[in-house]
């Protein structure tokens, strides 16, 4: 038994082998450059991230349908070793959840694929004959992704400090630094910040919090 009761986890890069499932849907459409641009604006502080997510959906081709959205996020690869890190902190009697900034329809799949026990995700809105809509549902800001995880805390009546939280990349620090401890996978990111453990695989969550 852990003295944490809750493990979360960033989506894309981190239980997820690719890194954005938004840059997936641009590849697709040809529109990498056009949310670059918006990338570039949002990080600047130039827009806020509901203006972000309007100017990526609305980059992407009329007329495209949920169908053809969820065929495109259909292509996603698990982090090899997601599965068994998942079954091993819920044999430890802990819960597990997926807060990312990425798109909900793909969370849903990935949550459920994972067995974990929550998920918050930002979503797409489509017709009722499943054309997309031009704005989005924004509920995880990636630079405050903190402020979603504390709502989900509060909603499973877990402290912060019983929770540890998995990311990869500066985005998630606000997220890691709001949990008992913080986790960054180190393949692409490493910060000088003494409160973030950095490790190389999710397997070494195992060695801190036993």
């Amino acid at each position: 038994m852990s003295r944490f009761k809750l493990a979360s986890f960033d989506m894309d890069g981190t239980v997820l082998e690719h890194n954005s499932s938004w840059v997936a849907i641009h590849r697709a459409f040809g529109t990498e450059h056009l949310g670059a641009a918006s990338l570039r604006l949002y990080t600047e502080g130039k827009i806020d991230y509901r203006e972000f997510m309007r100017r990526d959906i609305s980059s992407w081709p009329k007329g495209v349908t949920k169908a053809q959205i969820g065929e495109i996020l259909s292509g996603y690869k698990l982090r090899k070793e997601a599965p068994k890190v998942m079954e091993e902190l819920q044999e430890m009697g802990m819960k597990t959840a997926l807060v990312t900034s990425g798109i909900d329809m793909l969370a849903k799949e990935v949550a459920s694929d994972l067995g974990m026990d929550y998920m918050v995700a930002n979503g797409l809105r489509f017709s009722r004959d499943g054309v997309l809509l031009q704005h989005g549902i924004g509920r995880v800001d990636p630079t405050r992704k903190d402020l979603a995880y504390q709502k989900l805390l509060r909603k499973v009546g877990v402290h912060p400090k019983q929770s540890i939280a998995v990311g990869d990349t500066t985005y998630d620090l606000a997220f890691l630094k709001s949990a008992g401890l913080g986790f960054m996978l180190a393949h692409t990111t490493r910060v000088p910040d003494p409160e973030i453990i950095h490790i190389d695989s999710l397997g070494e969550i195992f060695n801190h919090i036993r």
